[in-house]
């Protein structure tokens, strides 16, 4: 697929403002090229995470890149009620898509013509496949003798039958959860899975991740080749630039530390950070602070777009008020982290009193479609309260507090905003200390039976022979060592919360983590060993009192979750003091300092996210003035950046050169108000990226600004920067020009 700029036909966002979807947007274009495996994927999606964004991108992609295959979207809906009038409208959009596309013309869409004006313009080609299909689907409307269900299967065979005539698509079928209301004889999602299964038409079922997976594997027909694609949360690096650039949109100020508060307390959810800048910026109110972001948040909550948005969910679910009312009551009513958050359904159940919902099939539907917005969690007949996802919990909390406690409207929202702006510090702090985790689930998770050195798990050993050695000497050092401990085989993994929920009131969930394996590969009772581990916090040598207090805590998790045989390990930034290792001797436990738990990561080549993260470019960003020379203050900061990074003298010249002629250059086409020069200089293992950037011209297309700098004398410095650096290229951004240059540490990186 090109990258040439395309105009929305069902998107609601320009595709230079999708952000953080680049893999699942790439997965999904390359299916409808047809190179995947199965015919079938299942996009499994939270709610408002984007799903139907992402399918709408895709269609647009393909209906403005491609002649040949033709995309079709068509998303579910609960006013459908029935599978029957729910397949009529799918044939009327795949014959309406297929016009469209043959003429190249998606304004049908706004016209949204009946079948028999579609069939007027129905391509020649096509006419014959479209002809069959509107015949047979009226004769089954008016005949008495055809059944609903043979009418479902017509309707939505329509793309088989395109493809038996050469006219291939690409089917993606939103809100399947939709269909979950459906009343009637015919099963719409049964019927769907029939069909399509049986072909090789390519084709995207989405809709909400707790619904379709289900879905998929019972009934009649099994997905069970199909394969998954599950769209998350934004990852908290993208909810901050989605922030950043809706920020820009809305001429909302924001800065760093606000930024990462919204893409933390949203949780990365895409459409409440959208909600939160669209408010701030109807109020012109800049979020420049934790108080003005809980401010305009808590508004949203009282009222606003977020609020609405649970409001429409709860009243989809449940339209009658006092249901709604009573899942207000039993959701707010949940136990707390220091508690079991489950609840029996049953015990549930018999404390219900709704007219609206008195049977238990009624009480069942009610559960299930709760689950399947994730209001709950519903499994092994127990329901459970969604406490992780704080802006529901809110919701929730002041919903309650206004109708069912009645209390005073104003009390409510300053208790709640005051408690906002408490949680706010508390809630950065909490995710820089998980930031800052070194991931001992994917640790554990590696052991595989390995003969690990004995000084990469005690302390003892360590800080005798390699605490004071040469950084670049100890991994060659410990990994030469004879003294060996035997890891077990871990097979499972899990946060020692998820084991035991009252160890969240003294540890992060992500710093202390629960294996299950086996010593000696017998895979008996006695060869079952459990490992328990947890990072703690000292700034010195940890000392005998925190020990012993975590390896009570610890034990006492083996204790409820009856653990017979287990093995305790701690790991502490600058390790334990002698009378601390002592307590460890005496516990048969073992302790690490940080810098060991690196080493074992790296002996058992295991790559965490954080890792990961932590392994990623440096970044350096300043901003000079136009005009003074000052192209020289960035020629020599750029020096000291690549000498760093033991870039040659030769090559430091060569970037020092392009540099400045970026400079120059960016000056000397700028019509930029501020008169600034934005410069970001990217240090990756292998290169040196430069982007040097100003604000106020903007290219109309991507030729213009391929054009541009080939003009005259900065023709030459063009040419220049070319010859200097390995790669040079011209960007449109929303308010100028940016210039990227790339220089590879050495020849061969690049060949690679």
């Amino acid at each position: 697929m090109s990258d040439s700029p395309q105009n929305e036909i069902l998107a609601t966002v320009e595709a230079k403002d999708f952000i953080g979807r680049t893999r699942e947007t790439e997965m999904l274009l390359r299916r409808a090229d047809g190179e995947a495996k199965a015919a079938g994927l299942l996009l499994l999606s939270a709610p408002a995470t984007g799903a139907t964004e992402l399918l709408k991108q895709i269609y647009d992609r393909l209906f403005s890149e491609q002649s040949q295959l033709i995309p079709f979207y068509f998303a579910v809906r609960k006013s459908d009620k029935t599978a029957k009038n729910c397949a009529v409208r799918f044939l009327h959009a795949f014959i309406a898509q297929t016009v469209a596309f043959r003429h190249r013309e998606p304004k049908i869409f706004d016209h949204a013509p009946d079948i028999r004006e579609l069939n007027e313009f129905v391509a020649p080609d096509d006419a014959q496949w479209v002809d069959r299909l509107t015949n047979a689907a009226r004769r089954q409307l008016s005949s008495e003798l055809d059944t609903d269900l043979a009418f479902v299967k017509n309707c939505l065979s329509a793309p088989l039958r395109a493809a038996a005539h050469g006219a291939k698509s690409f089917v993606m079928i939103d809100n399947l959860h939709e269909a979950e209301s459906f009343s009637g004889d015919v099963d719409f999602v049964e019927e769907l899975k029939e069909i399509f299964s049986r072909s090789r038409v390519s084709f995207v079922l989405a809709g909400r991740r707790r619904f379709l997976i289900n879905a998929a594997q019972t009934g009649n027909t099994k997905l069970t080749n199909a394969e998954y694609l599950r769209l998350e949360p934004l990852g908290f690096s993208e909810a901050g630039l989605l922030a950043e650039n809706l920020a820009e949109k809305y001429a909302v100020q924001i800065n760093e530390q606000s930024r990462d508060l919204i893409a933390r307390q949203f949780g990365g959810n895409p459409a409440f950070i959208k909600f939160l800048l669209q408010a701030a910026s109807a109020a012109e109110m800049d979020l420049d602070s934790f108080q003005k972001v809980e401010r305009v948040y808590a508004d949203e909550l009282f009222g606003g777009r977020i609020g609405a948005f649970y409001d429409s969910a709860l009243r989809e679910i449940a339209p009658d008020t006092e249901t709604q009312r009573n899942i207000v009551r039993l959701l707010d009513d949940a136990p707390t982290i220091e508690n079991d958050t489950r609840r029996p359904l049953e015990d549930v159940f018999k404390n219900w009193r709704d007219d609206a919902v008195s049977t238990r099939a009624d009480f069942g539907r009610l559960m299930s479609f709760l689950n399947t917005s994730e209001i709950i969690r519903l499994s092994s007949n127990t329901i459970e309260a969604m406490s992780e996802n704080d802006v529901l919990s809110d919701y929730l909390k002041a919903r309650f507090r206004l109708e069912s406690a009645a209390e005073n409207r104003a009390r409510i929202f300053g208790e709640m905003l005051s408690d906002f702006l408490k949680r706010a510090p508390q809630t950065m702090a909490k995710f820089y200390r998980q930031k800052s985790a070194i991931g001992l689930r994917e640790i554990l998770a590696a052991f595989n039976c390995q003969d690990a050195p004995a000084a990469l798990l005690d302390y003892s050993i360590y800080k005798d022979k390699y605490k004071n050695a040469a950084e670049d000497e100890i991994f060659a050092s410990v990994t030469a060592e004879t003294e060996k401990i035997r890891l077990p085989q871990i097979v499972y993994t899990a946060h020692t919360a998820a084991f035991y929920p009252p160890i969240g009131q003294v540890t992060d969930e992500t710093r202390s983590a629960i294996a299950v394996g086996f010593q000696e590969l017998a895979y008996t009772d006695a060869d079952e060993v459990v490992w328990i581990a947890a990072e703690i916090d000292s700034k010195l040598e940890a000392s005998s009192e925190m020990t012993e207090f975590w390896c009570d805590r610890l034990e006492m998790v083996a204790l409820v979750c009856n653990f017979t045989k287990y093995k305790i390990w701690l790991v502490a930034p600058e390790g334990f003091a002698p009378e601390a290792l002592e307590i460890l001797r005496q516990r048969d436990a073992y302790g690490a300092s940080r810098r060991q738990a690196a080493l074992l990561m790296e002996f058992l080549q295991v790559e965490t996210i954080d890792s990961a993260e932590k392994a990623t470019a440096n970044e350096y960003e300043i901003t000079v003035p136009m005009g003074g020379d000052t192209e020289l203050i960035a020629a020599g900061a750029i020096e000291e950046i690549a000498r760093r990074h033991a870039f040659e003298p030769k090559a430091i010249n060569q970037i020092k050169t392009a540099v400045i002629e970026a400079c120059i250059n960016a000056a000397e086409h700028s019509l930029s108000p501020d008169r600034k020069i934005y410069q970001k200089f990217t240090v990756e293992a292998d290169k040196i990226i430069i982007t040097i950037s100003n604000r106020g011209l903007r290219l109309t297309d991507k030729k213009t600004a391929e054009a541009n700098p080939v003009e005259g004398r900065r023709g030459w410095g063009f040419k220049l920067m070319q010859s200097l650096m390995d790669e040079v290229k011209f960007e449109q951004v929303d308010d100028g020009t940016r210039i990227s240059m790339t220089k590879y540490l050495t020849p061969s990186a690049k060949e690679q």
